[in-house]
């Protein structure tokens, strides 16, 4: 896998630890310097045995910017994960009580009860399909769908 890395170090020691490692490993590598710091470019199956080596280095600081290729990685289709309150948006469900907009009602979404109110003023029935449009507060803002 390549890998782009910015380092912050001594020049000198950064490139005895680079040496020895790429001899070591039998790897392949490219520093060059930008703005006091340096671009490591390095091809390696054994990043973990790299980033040991780089903390020993006595005021060494870097930065991973970029991994890409070998196996795994090439296989995966990552996507960005939602989380929290980006998980519910858009999210379809049925509501289990009457929801007005001003006492609210229930939805169970993703297995957990929610308070939730209507999107526009007008009262959404029981038993009908709902769309998360956004959250205010703790409460899911929902449509008709």
């Amino acid at each position: 896998m390549r890998i782009t890395l910015t380092v912050k170090a001594d020049e000198l020691k950064l490139a005895q630890l680079l040496e020895k490692f790429s001899e070591q490993y039998r790897i392949v590598y490219m520093l060059r310097r930008k703005n006091g710091e340096f671009i490591l470019q390095v091809n390696t199956d054994d990043f973990g045995e790299l980033v040991r080596r780089l903390n020993h280095l006595k005021d060494c600081a870097f930065q991973v910017e970029e991994i890409r290729g070998g196996g795994l990685l090439e296989k995966l289709n990552v996507r960005r994960t939602k989380t929290n309150i980006d998980a519910l948006l858009d999210k379809k469900t049925v509501t289990k009580t009457d929801v007005d907009p001003v006492n609210g009602g229930v939805v169970k979404l993703m297995g957990e009860l929610w308070f939730c109110r209507p999107d526009h003023d007008k009262v959404i029935k029981e038993g009908t399909n709902v769309r998360v449009v956004r959250v205010e507060g703790v409460s899911l803002i929902v449509e008709e769908v």
